[in-house]
């Protein structure tokens, strides 16, 4: 039996946060010595009621939860650096709260033998298959160019952090995921889809998103290019890589 923590970053999609919660009560009466969950609110302006409605679950689950008490702009990097840091398995799984797990995924993941060697992606079922995600730069197997959600990992803390983590230099930049996975040790780790031949084990549904957060990566097209020059060329230095600014925002736990 493997144990998990499930790592979750949250952004104000109140109804997800809930969902979420809910699916994993349902998953905790079998599993709950093997599940952890961990949820940061990433500086969105809800805090009380995010606070308030984690604190229901606190008695039904193997739960921590953490915010973000400065809104520095998108910063799925820095979150998820902290929530490595402070969780206590080996085995994590990184998700965005608008990612969907289900039943026989769960189960599998802690009932199968996983390998050390790999970190797993997940098969999701696209809307237009016929235009994927422009990862093919990234993944030279195509995995997560045709099959797989771009950001969605089971990862190891070893091999997480053999990329050094994610770049915070991307904050407020809808850039990182794809500098974090070429960052990690290539000749130790390879990567893999997770039931290669079930789509539905991971579904995303269709995002809900106001038009100022689409176009938040915009306002910093002119020093993106810049920003991925620097940390490119400093991540295919194997100890500069380790000098990573990991957790550049004030934080608490709040459960």
């Amino acid at each position: 039996m493997n144990d998990i923590t499930f790592s979750i970053t949250y952004y104000g999609q109140i109804d997800r946060l809930q969902y979420q919660l809910d699916f994993f009560v349902d998953v905790d009466s079998k599993y709950r010595d093997h599940i952890t969950i961990q949820l940061i609110n990433d500086g969105y302006n809800d805090s009380e009621l995010f606070n308030s409605i984690v604190e229901q679950y606190k008695d039904e689950l193997n739960l921590k939860a953490y915010e973000a008490t400065l809104d520095v702009g998108f910063n799925n990097h820095g979150c998820r650096n902290l929530l490595m840091l402070e969780s206590n398995t080996h085995w994590n799984m990184l998700m965005d709260i608008d990612v969907y797990l289900n039943h026989p995924l769960i189960e599998s993941m802690i009932t199968k033998e996983l390998s050390e060697d790999n970190m797993y992606v997940f098969a999701v079922k696209f809307d237009h298959p016929d235009n994927p995600a422009d990862y093919d730069h990234v993944d030279p197997k195509k995995i997560l160019k045709w099959k797989a959600h771009p950001n969605t990992w089971l990862i190891t803390k070893p091999c997480f952090w053999s990329g050094g983590g994610y770049d915070e230099e991307f904050t407020g930049m809808r850039h990182g995921d794809a500098e974090f996975f070429l960052s990690l040790d290539r000749e130790k780790y390879d990567h893999v889809i997770y039931h290669p031949d079930e789509e539905f084990d991971v579904h995303v549904r269709k995002p809900n998103r106001n038009r100022s957060y689409l176009n938040q990566a915009t306002e910093h097209v002119k020093t993106l290019n810049l920003t991925v020059d620097f940390v490119e060329k400093r991540n295919d230095d194997n100890k500069r890589k380790h000098k990573k600014r990991l957790v550049c925002f004030p934080w608490r736990r709040v459960l």
